[in-house]
């Protein structure tokens, strides 16, 4: 007996053609974690080392990633990386600040020899206003948080 009505259930079994957008990539040195569509966390791999080649690496990937939407960054430096000292004179973000796909950086940097050589390295290539270098993760993540609010409030 029949109701008098159709459900077209083809749908269901008819192969589609999906982009899921990855929300999380690995590097040689870094898992980066799309975490919202303005928001991107970095963390350093245990007893990395941080080379221009490995950093330009993590540059690449975070692109992908993020694309052109402008965003947040917090990155995460365990305790037992080191870092090769020609990637200290390179300016990894120039690209990013010139085309303003950052709106404010987070470190927290485990180590303080890292912590301390992170600080001069921003200092010697001023990122922007928004950057934070720290050992405390509670407080990097409330300081993005509280960033990104005074973005989106202002505008700037």
């Amino acid at each position: 007996m029949s109701n008098g009505f159709h459900v077209d259930l083809s749908w269901c079994y008819a192969p589609t053609a999906m982009t899921i957008e990855p929300r999380e990539r690995q590097t040689s040195i870094a898992t980066l974690k799309r975490v919202r569509p303005n928001y991107l966390e970095v963390q350093y791999r245990p007893g990395c080392l941080l080379s221009s080649s490995g950093v330009a690496e993590v540059q690449v990937v975070r692109r992908e990633l993020m694309g052109n939407t402008p965003y947040a960054m917090l990155s995460i430096i365990p305790e037992d990386a080191d870092f090769e000292l020609g990637a200290m004179n390179v300016d990894h973000l120039a690209a990013d600040r010139k085309e303003g796909a950052l709106l404010a950086i987070a470190v927290v940097a485990r180590a303080n020899m890292i912590e301390m050589v992170l600080k001069i390295y921003f200092s010697y290539f001023p990122q922007m206003s928004r950057i934070l270098v720290t050992d405390k993760e509670a407080e990097a993540r409330a300081w993005l948080d509280d960033q990104m609010q005074q973005i989106a409030n202002t505008g700037s």
